[in-house]
């Protein structure tokens, strides 16, 4: 490959001289050319460098050569070829010769393969030691910027994790004075985080702002309403509309009130509010608040858990609203009759809620649909609910880095909510 590279790059320095030589015959003549070739006499075999003026009758008009056996046409030409003026003491195989047409004259020009053939020698020891000393100075500089590499990547990484749980502020680290591709990635990781940021503030603005110009004139609705039902001259018929119409108030208050924790608790907001929760606990007060309503119904509601405590790093108040979710969404859909088993089970690396019913379960392809907001299915339209409950549970999972899952319970439906379990020592 490189003795090719060089006889190109001496092809290329022989064209570069036809073009002269052209141009200097074309402007003064041939006597230009000969006194030119004249100059370069001094230049002598020795050089590798050759130069020829034939006429039509490929007579001697110039150069340093007396002739060329053969064709002498462009390409590479044997030494043996060549007559020389003067004693022959070059050591060159062959030439490179590049043939010139001036007018009815001829101009061969060559240069010598004893240059690519030295060159390539010397390049072949070069190029080991060099070969030996990238070697070694590369595998050090490889592990090196390896492992800066992969530090910067973490810091990426973990960057990108804290802002996938809700930390907005989080910024990849930036060094000063460099401007690889890491750099520039980093800092435009930094500025579409920016940008985010500027958006869920933005939308956390709106949703304050609804919730003070809404949430007033809904309660004052409310209270006017209630007053209107407590007097005494309104006929019953429209005391009974009037309580409806609360009842209604009541229900898009708690609807508006659920869509703005949903949208509190997707923006990470909660997270300030962690600490370390005991799910047993927790467990025990849904127990002593459902526990009558399903007596009422006439449904088997049964509580298991592991003994206490059971803790992990959470916002109390929101894992007991989605656990109570989930246990008054099998309450409200399963029949009279229904068996629900709620349990709390801890494995080596996880903790797990579960609630098992033998209700009448979810198709399979509703169930991802069933975590939207407002989603519900066909036959529970004539219940009552807003469609926001599993959706709040499904945020207050993600919030917690849990994974929520529906599966079949055969009959019935299997809700389950596994937790990464603390290091041993702190269940």
């Amino acid at each position: 490959m490189a003795d090719y590279e060089i006889t190109k790059w001496i092809e290329e320095q022989l064209l570069e001289e036809e073009t002269a030589y052209t141009h200097l015959y074309q402007e003064k003549g041939l006597e230009a050319v000969v006194a030119q070739l004249s100059g370069l006499g001094d230049f002598n075999f020795e050089d590798h460098r050759i130069f020829l003026l034939q006429d039509v009758k490929g007579a001697h008009l110039a150069g340093n050569i007396a002739r060329i056996n053969g064709s002498g046409a462009s390409g590479y030409l044997d030494a043996a070829s060549i007559e020389v003026t003067g004693p022959d003491e070059n050591e060159s195989p062959g030439y490179i010769l590049r043939n010139i047409s001036l007018g009815a004259h001829t101009l061969i020009l060559g240069t010598s393969t004893y240059f690519v053939t030295e060159l390539l020698e010397g390049l072949g020891g070069g190029l080991l030691i060099g070969f030996a000393i990238v070697l070694l100075v590369g595998a050090g500089a490889g592990v090196a910027v390896g492992r800066r590499t992969e530090h910067r990547l973490v810091q990426i990484s973990t960057t990108l994790q804290d802002v996938a749980k809700g930390n907005l502020e989080a910024r990849v680290p930036l060094k000063s004075g460099t401007a690889d591709d890491l750099t520039q990635l980093s800092a435009e990781i930094n500025k579409t985080i920016g940008h985010l940021q500027n958006m869920v503030e933005s939308q956390n603005q709106i949703s304050a702002d609804i919730a003070h110009d809404l949430r007033t004139p809904m309660q004052r609705l409310r209270q006017r309403l209630e007053a209107i039902g407590q007097s005494p001259d309104l006929p019953q018929l429209q005391a009974t509309a009037v309580y409806e119409a609360i009842d209604a108030a009541d229900d898009l208050i708690e609807t508006f009130h659920a869509l703005l924790r949903i949208s509190q608790i997707e923006a990470g907001a909660r997270r300030e509010n962690f600490c370390q929760v005991d799910l047993v606990s927790v467990l025990a007060r849904i127990e002593d608040a459902y526990g009558a309503v399903a007596e009422e119904k006439g449904q088997s509601l049964t509580f298991t858990a592991v003994p206490p405590p059971v803790t992990i790093s959470g916002d109390r108040q929101l894992l007991t609203q989605m656990m109570a979710n989930v246990v008054e969404n099998a309450l409200r859909h399963c029949a009279g009759d229904a068996q629900i088993q709620v349990g709390l089970e801890v494995h080596n690396a996880t903790i797990t809620f579960v609630v098992c019913d033998n209700g009448p379960g979810i198709p399979a392809e509703e169930k991802e649909k069933v975590l939207r907001r407002f989603y519900r299915l066909e036959k529970s339209r004539t219940t009552s609910g807003n469609g926001l409950g599993l959706s709040l549970v499904k945020a207050v999972a993600d919030l917690h880095d849990a994974k929520l899952s529906l599966t079949d319970g055969n009959p019935g439906l299997t809700v389950s909510i596994v937790f990464t379990a603390p290091p041993k020592g702190s269940l």
